[in-house]
């Protein structure tokens, strides 16, 4: 074996090192990025953005019960939403949410309450809505609350979405 082609395959074997390392690490990132995860396997199940398999804190949070086909949508209520309430509250009218892209009004029961993390609502919507599809496809859901629209968006971990949505609404299509 010439000494030219020996230096060759030495390169070779290093270059295959090397891109197995980097490939091990990218796994590993991968498994602690963050991103959308599901969690639950059972009836209830979550959908969170977190860098572990334990769910934090971070808002938007999806839930819902298996098959039922109704998801329930944690978020903060920034200043802005809190206002748009609060002259709900005001006024003596019922909090009617538009969501995008739907083009009609639901009625859900619209939570704002606070506690020790600060104000967050709640509120529910058909897994089969246009809204879910669209956040299957984008990592985008937008409703509004009376002039102000609410958009919130995270678009790593898509599969986990479609897999949640498509959990959440079983036999509804």
């Amino acid at each position: 074996m010439t000494l030219c082609r020996r230096i060759r395959i030495v390169t070779i074997s290093r270059a295959l090192s090397i891109c197995v390392v980097l490939a091990s690490g990218l796994a590993g990132a991968r498994a602690d990025e963050k991103r959308w995860r599901m969690f639950g396997q059972e009836t209830e199940l979550l959908l969170a953005i977190a860098d572990t398999d334990e769910p934090g804190h971070v808002l938007p949070q999806f839930s819902c019960t298996r098959a039922v086909g109704f998801i329930d949508v944690y978020g903060e209520a920034r200043e802005d939403l809190r206002i748009a309430m609060a002259e709900f509250v005001r006024t003596g009218q019922p909090p009617l949410i538009h969501v995008q892209p739907d083009l009609y009004h639901i009625d859900p029961i619209f939570d704002l309450t606070f506690s020790h993390e600060g104000w967050r609502y709640k509120y529910s919507l058909i897994g089969s809505d246009e809204a879910f599809e669209r956040f299957k496809r984008e990592g985008v859901l937008e409703f509004k609350l009376g002039k102000v629209l609410v958009h919130e968006e995270f678009k790593v971990g898509l599969d986990d979405v479609g897999k949640f949505v498509d959990l959440c609404k079983g036999g509804m299509r």
